[in-house]
């Protein structure tokens, strides 16, 4: 659905309404009383009852909507601008956008969509060949407001967020290869934040990010030892040449870099507590080469 179709036909709020009523009811309601699956829909509540129990659902209960209290046009047109561009957008633009009045609804809005990707994500592993390495993340810390009078300057208190990435990829044929580019192609992308770079952290974090079939080619790192007792095959090459290092680490760079042009070209500067949210997005968007129908149906 093209952008001039899809906001003619959700215009209103009681179109975005009955929009995620058709979704929920094709993944079925439950009842949280009983359990019973057999339900009748109130119209003037825009709730569902149970046939048994008697016990109330409403529409946006157990779903990213449920807080805060804002129109159901608003998180339809919202989710539909999200996954519009791959580039994304700041919350301040999203406001001006949804022309909505105050700015933090449309904050936590933003955060509830980007952590519901990367629940999404979560269901899936990295497999088959996969690069990996960590980058490094400008982030940013607000000076104490205890210190008075401040220890150091605001700019000191920047400092860099850890990250491992992790980036799929597979042979380009043999037919299709060109003299100047990398032998092989992107197909999904992981990035989880650590707190260090140390075994213990980079050891769980692959855990959850890759299979234990593939096979992870890093640096000589010495925290990535770890990775030989989770996944299938282990590969270290240690690059002394740092001009050497977009050959040998093509794809795991080329995403990091991105990460962090997008990052600072929209939003420029994050927060630490946050920069997980905004990876997450950015992993999301290009694992499906942002398909706006794939969220759509999949948000909650």
């Amino acid at each position: 659905m093209n952008i001039a179709a899809f906001f003619s036909h959700y215009s209103d709020n009681e179109s975005c309404k009955m929009f995620f009523r058709t979704q929920r009811e094709k993944q079925g309601i439950v009842c949280r009383k009983c359990g019973c699956e057999h339900h009748y829909w109130i119209a003037s509540i825009a709730k569902w009852e149970c046939a048994k129990c008697k016990y109330r659902t409403g529409l946006k209960c157990g779903t990213i909507m449920e807080n805060p209290n804002l129109d159901y046009r608003i998180w339809l047109w919202a989710l539909y601008l999200v996954s519009l561009t791959k580039k994304g957008f700041s919350a301040l633009e999203m406001q001006r956008l949804l022309m909505h009045k105050r700015y933090e609804p449309v904050w936590l809005l933003m955060h509830k969509i980007r952590i519901s990707m990367a629940n999404r994500d979560m269901r899936y592993s990295l497999d088959g060949y996969i690069e990996m390495d960590e980058g490094f993340f400008e982030g940013h810390r607000k000076k104490s407001q205890q210190e008075d009078p401040p220890q150091k300057e605001p700019k000191a208190l920047d400092r860099q967020v850890k990250v491992i990435v992790g980036v799929s990829t597979r042979e380009v044929e043999k037919e299709k290869q060109k003299e100047y580019k990398p032998k092989t192609q992107p197909l999904y992308v992981k990035m989880d934040v650590v707190a260090a770079l140390s075994s213990k952290d980079v050891g769980f974090s692959a855990g959850t990010m890759v299979s234990g079939k593939a096979t992870v080619h890093t640096d000589g790192r010495r925290c990535y030892n770890t990775l030989k007792k989770l996944v299938e095959r282990h590969i270290v090459d240690v690059v002394k040449d740092k001009t050497e290092v977009s050959q040998v680490f093509p794809w795991v760079h080329t995403a990091i870099s991105n990460a962090k042009k997008k990052i600072q070209g929209i939003h420029h500067s994050v927060k630490d507590d946050y920069m997980q949210n905004y990876l997450s997005e950015f992993c999301y968007k290009f694992n499906r080469r942002i398909l706006a129908r794939d969220y759509l149906t999949g948000c909650w």
